[in-house]
Order: structure tokens, then C-alpha cells, then sequence
């Protein structure tokens, strides 16, 4: 569905099976008048809607011997499910797991979608004493809630502790056939209500260990058909760079400029000859330099003709964001560590 592989994880499944398990092993003890044990009964359970296991208790057509010989029993069903919102946790918190077929990539999933899932036990007996001990063996442990912990997601790992409430318990006497005979069928019902999740796909994907944004000002001015990146420094002041050749002079920081054929004026960036390369960052800018235009340093005499204009974005803030400790990976608990660089930085 949605574009995704088949899966299923059986969650509901294991639901259903871990409510009815909590019910297995109940006894009925039967005892003589000095309270001697004369008779010990398991009171079997099973997954049937109440009514059905009703019309089987009385299909019998002598009605009489049909109770006796079948109770005690008990029964259970799911009647539904629906979102639990008051449980939503943050939607992109993802499970790992050692995937055994590529170590590289653990196997991954998001987190479980909250659900309620509600439960109907119903216990059938013949008489009231068998009913009230059954009772009394599940009363106590839910206070209101009996909380279990279960592996949910086999894929995963994921252990959850799973709550399960009692919200109500009703007693019900239905009278087999003449009322004297004295036949019935006693029924207790118990509602339940278990807080569970319900996982989505998997999928193989590495951790994001490290992070390296740029950002940029794609501001571009047209000069000739030529588009001619300009940024702005910290005053919000024009700042452009250019490649020079033909000079012999070394432009001073903060120093002047004046480009006299077009009256552009500006002061010096920063001054660079690296790699045989003359690089020249200007600022506070009149007008915007083209090739073939001549720079002239008024304090240091330089005198150097444009010979192109840059044409890339320039990285006015950069943002590098690496895990805590560095040798953690996605098997261990780790944070991250952040450095930001602004512009003029940028530039080294």
C-alpha cells in the first residue's frame, strides 16, 4: 500500500493472544462441608462471540443436562479498535536494529501508532459459588489496569509494556426450561481495554552521521548578457569578486578602490594571490566591475584589470553538524555538535 512491500508484523495477533493467555490456567475447587478439596476443575477458555457460545450451550434439545455437563467455560472477543491520540508520540522517532544481512544498514522503522483495542471475557457457570471464585481470580490483579510487557515488533526488537484495563464487570442468570426445574446458566461479563501500538513497514537505510549545509544569496545583476553574483557583508553592504591579472602591486585590506573609467568606488575585502590566482573581494560597492575594467588601490597605488567576474554562488553562512562523540554510530546513544560559519568566513 502507498507504494511500500507487503508486511505484516502479526501485532494484533499477539494481542489477541496475550489477553486470552492471562485467563488460562483459572480453577474451579469444589469442598465438602469441613472445607476438605474434593474436586478441582480448569476452566477452559477460548476466542468465540458470547452469543454463539450461548446458542451452543443451549443447542442440546433436553436442555437439562446441557449446562451441566458443559460449565464452567469461559470465552473472549476483540470487539474493536480505535486511535489513541492522548498516547501520539513524535511522528519521525525511528527504531534501529542490527540488520543481519548488511551491517552498514540497520533495519529501521517509526515509531508504534497508539491504539485501543477492547476485549470481552465472558464466564459461563451453573452455579454462583463457581461464578464468585472465578471472579475473585481476576478482580485483584487489575487495579484498575494489569500492565504485561511483550516483544510487539519482532523486526524491531521493540519491547513494550502493554496495560490492559478492566472498565466494568456485569453478572446475568438466564433459566433453562420451566422456572422450577431450577436449570440456569450464570454469566459474568467483563470489559477490557488493551493500550497497544501498531507498526509500519521496515526499511534498510545508514544513520546520518555528519551534516554540511550552504547557504547562499543567489542575488544576480546582468552586465553584458553576464550574470554577476553580488552578496551583501554584515552592513548589508555590496561585495563583489573578481579575478585580476596585470599588476604588480598588492592590494591592503580595507584600503579604497575606484574603478575611474565608470566611477565605481569601493574599499578591499580581502586581498588574495593563492594558488597564481589574484582574488579580490570588494565592498561597500557603487556600481557593479566588468571585465577589462581597471582597479586602482588609492592608498597602496595598485593597479590591476579585471579579468572575469564570479559567476557561483558564494556561501554566506556555512552549518556543519557532526555526531557526539565522533566514534558513535547507530547502534550506540549519541548527540550532535554544531558550527556555523558566517560570512565574511566563509571565504577562507
Amino acid at each position: 500500500m502507498l507504494g511500500h512491500n507487503p508486511f505484516y508484523h502479526q501485532t494484533i495477533r499477539k494481542y489477541v493472544s496475550l489477553f486470552g493467555s492471562l485467563f488460562n490456567d483459572i480453577f474451579i475447587v469444589r469442598e465438602t462441608a469441613d472445607r476438605t478439596q474434593k474436586e478441582r476443575q480448569k476452566c477452559p477458555i477460548s476466542y468465540a462471540p458470547k452469543e454463539k457460545f450461548v446458542t451452543r450451550l443451549y443447542s442440546d434439545p433436553t436442555l437439562t443436562k446441557s449446562i451441566a455437563t458443559t460449565l464452567p467455560r469461559m470465552s473472549f472477543e476483540m470487539m474493536g479498535f480505535r486511535y489513541d491520540q492522548s498516547r501520539k508520540q513524535q511522528s519521525t522517532i525511528r527504531h534501529r536494529v542490527t540488520n543481519p544481512l548488511d551491517a552498514a544498514s540497520p533495519q529501521s522503522g517509526y515509531v508504534g501508532i497508539p491504539y485501543e483495542f477492547d476485549f470481552s471475557l465472558t464466564c459461563y457457570v451453573r452455579n454462583i459459588e463457581d461464578g464468585l471464585q472465578i471472579v475473585e481470580q481476576i478482580l485483584p490483579f487489575f487495579l484498575p489496569d494489569y500492565t504485561i510487557s511483550a516483544t510487539v515488533s519482532q523486526e524491531l526488537g521493540i519491547v513494550k509494556d502493554i496495560p490492559i484495563i478492566l472498565k466494568s464487570v456485569t453478572e446475568k442468570i438466564d433459566y433453562e426450561g420451566a422456572f422450577a426445574d431450577g436449570t440456569r446458566l450464570i454469566t459474568w461479563d467483563f470489559e477490557f481495554t488493551l493500550k497497544g501500538w501498531i507498526f509500519g513497514p521496515t526499511s534498510n537505510s545508514a544513520i546520518i552521521v555528519g551534516v554540511s549545509a550552504n547557504i547562499a544569496n543567489a542575488n544576480a545583476v546582468v552586465t553584458g548578457g553576464v550574470y554577476v553574483n553580488i552578496y551583501d557583508d554584515i552592513n548589508n553592504k555590496v561585495i563583489q569578486k573578481v579575478i585580476v591579472n596585470g599588476g604588480s602591486i598588492a592590494f591592503r585590506e580595507n584600503e579604497p578602490v575606484r574603478s575611474p573609467a565608470r566611477g565605481i568606488t569601493g574599499k578591499v575585502l580581502t586581498w588574495s594571490q593563492a594558488n597564481n590566482t589574484n582574488t579580490l573581494y570588494l565592498s561597500a560597492m557603487s556600481g557593479v566591475l566588468r571585465a577589462n575594467d581597471e582597479v586602482w588601490g588609492l592608498e597602496s597605488a595598485a593597479n590591476w584589470t579585471v579579468l572575469s567576474t564570479d559567476v557561483a554562488n558564494q556561501k554566506e553562512v556555512e552549518i556543519r553538524i557532526y555526531q557526539k562523540p565522533i566514534t558513535a554510530n547507530q547502534y550506540t546513544d549519541y548527540g550532535y555538535t554544531t558550527f556555523i560559519t558566517e560570512f565574511p568566513n566563509t571565504l577562507v
